[in-house]
């Protein structure tokens, strides 16, 4: 009988096949697809109480951090696997802020349960000095990496990034300031001493720190161009997030970027080179809500959506360990914000691209100031809040103008004047509201066309008194022609203050649209 010698060796390598295909799918059972929730926040801007929105509803209440407090408990309380980041800009806005210089704010903020902040550049709107002094009250992490002390290697807040751990993953979060946003939006004066380095640079550095030792890395960074201030604005989504499309172009090896400064909700995540880029639309009216699917065999995030949750007054219960401080800190400042200055008969309502009766306003009283001003400006970004009709509270002055700018005057040529107002037209950070004095028409993104001031128009070898607030004159939003003038007075008086001389002798301010600033073509 022939024996076949082959069986046993065909055998034997059908039994290797099979414990090495199982061998295999034992490795892949190790290996999850496992979710994690990114809850986010940016340009909280002291937004403490409820009110009305009206570009979201006319009738129902928005916001408040008693609101925002217990949103954020019910989705912790639903899935333990999430963290809580917000992208900067917490300070200025209401009057609250601005009175007690942000302490309200980030007291209040310790009750929201954020896991990491980044800082913003109001941050700084009363000197990087009291901004330290202030987020060292802060019970949560805040982070940032690329503010430096001038002509040193010493960080102003020496905390770049942190480690947390979430659902089995290891995840970097790392803070950031855009450069640009830094120069571009902060009074200079209160800056003084420290610099900002360029943000690329050394988020490569933290991404090689982190990479190794984390699976996931989030970017909460506070960047790119300004949010419109006004009551109407803007949505075009990826135009007002260039600059974090470009950075995640840039710089490889983020997986999140959660982002402040522009002001623009992501209803759904942008992606740009694998980045996934989130945002709210500001101002305490939204939770932003980020579900990834991280795959641990593949080291990386294979699914996302992401959502931006309404606050709706009428919808939650006040948090009450957060009422009771907010309500504390609106007890402090009352005394001084209830005091009336005058009645307004209509509602006083900022723009961005637009003639608009608050820019009316605090021109005019700018304007009112000193004899000599030929015309007084205002940056239509510097407008934080309408006011309503009936008797105008000092608060309402400082919660429309929250900034401690002061009147500066300045002698110009008429052609320096010319090259300032082409800047505003060129819209990049709003135009400039003008006093009763003056008058001007543009084609947005394009250049002045006309300009009159006093009933004449301007000319080129003429000089005039030009009144703006010092972070305009200082080169703020880009007005660098400020700086070449003639004369430079900065009177050290504050903007809001001179805004209640000129209306505290007066029993009735009616608000009035004057056709000072012309639009010649629809184009934006």
């Amino acid at each position: 009988m022939r024996v076949n010698k082959c069986l046993p060796k065909n055998r034997m390598f059908k039994k290797i096949t099979e414990s090495f295909l199982i061998f295999l799918f034992s490795l892949q059972t190790f290996a999850e697809v496992k979710e994690l929730t990114i809850l986010h926040t940016n340009d909280l801007h002291a937004h403490l109480f409820p009110r009305i929105a009206p570009w979201i509803s006319e009738s129902r209440k928005i916001g408040g951090f008693a609101n925002l407090a217990t949103l954020v408990k019910q989705q912790k309380a639903s899935n333990p696997n999430n963290i809580l980041i917000d992208a900067g800009d917490y300070f200025s806005g209401p009057y609250i802020s601005t009175l007690t210089k942000g302490e309200a704010v980030i007291k209040s903020m310790n009750f929201l349960g954020i896991d990491a902040a980044c800082i913003g550049n109001h941050e700084f709107d009363h000197g990087w000095d009291n901004m330290l002094e202030q987020i060292k009250k802060a019970n949560f992490p805040i982070l940032n990496g690329n503010l430096f002390f001038e002509g040193t290697d010493d960080l102003v807040w020496d905390n770049p990034y942190l480690i947390l751990e979430r659902a089995g993953l290891k995840i970097g979060i790392i803070g950031l300031h855009g450069k640009f946003a830094f120069y571009d939006t902060i009074n200079f004066k209160m800056t003084e001493g420290i610099e900002a380095r360029d943000e690329e640079e050394y988020l490569r550095q933290y991404i090689k720190e982190l990479e190794p030792i984390t699976d996931i890395i989030i970017l909460a960074v506070h960047q790119g161009m300004p949010g419109r201030q006004s009551t109407i604005g803007l949505t075009d989504v990826e135009r007002n997030l260039y600059k974090d499309i470009l950075l995640a172009q840039n710089v490889p090896g983020v997986d999140i970027i959660v982002t402040g400064h522009a002001h623009q909700g992501t209803e759904k995540a942008l992606v740009s080179n694998g980045t996934i880029i989130v945002s709210t639309n500001a101002t305490a009216t939204e939770l932003g809500k980020l579900q990834v699917m991280f795959d641990t065999e593949k080291k990386k995030i294979v699914s996302h959506s992401n959502e931006l949750i309404t606050i709706y007054d009428d919808e939650l219960e006040d948090d009450a360990d957060m009422l009771r401080e907010i309500t504390f800190w609106q007890k402090e400042v009352d005394q001084v914000a209830k005091v009336p200055i005058v009645s307004a008969t209509k509602k006083l309502v900022r723009a961005y691209g637009k003639e608009s009766n608050m820019g009316n306003l605090f021109a005019d009283a700018i304007e009112a100031f000193d004899p000599r001003i030929d015309i007084a400006v205002i940056n239509s970004g510097a407008l934080r809040q309408d006011i309503k009709p009936g008797i105008v509270t000092k608060g309402d002055l400082i919660s429309a103008f929250p900034f401690p700018n002061t009147v500066v005057m300045t002698k110009l040529k008429g052609s320096q004047v010319v090259k300032i107002f082409n800047h505003a037209a060129g819209m990049t950070n709003g135009i400039l509201q003008v006093s009763k004095n003056a008058k001007y028409s543009f084609s947005p993104r394009n250049k002045a066309h006309e300009i009159w001031i006093k009933g004449k128009p301007l000319k080129n070898d003429d000089e005039y008194w030009v009144a703006a607030p010092n972070f305009v004159t200082q080169g703020g939003d880009g007005y660098w022609e400020f700086q070449n003038s003639i004369e430079y007075i900065d009177t050290g008086v504050l903007i809001v203050d001179a805004a209640e001389y000129f209306l505290q002798d007066m029993e009735v301010y009616e608000p009035k649209y004057e056709g000072r600033v012309l639009v010649i073509d629809s184009e934006i």
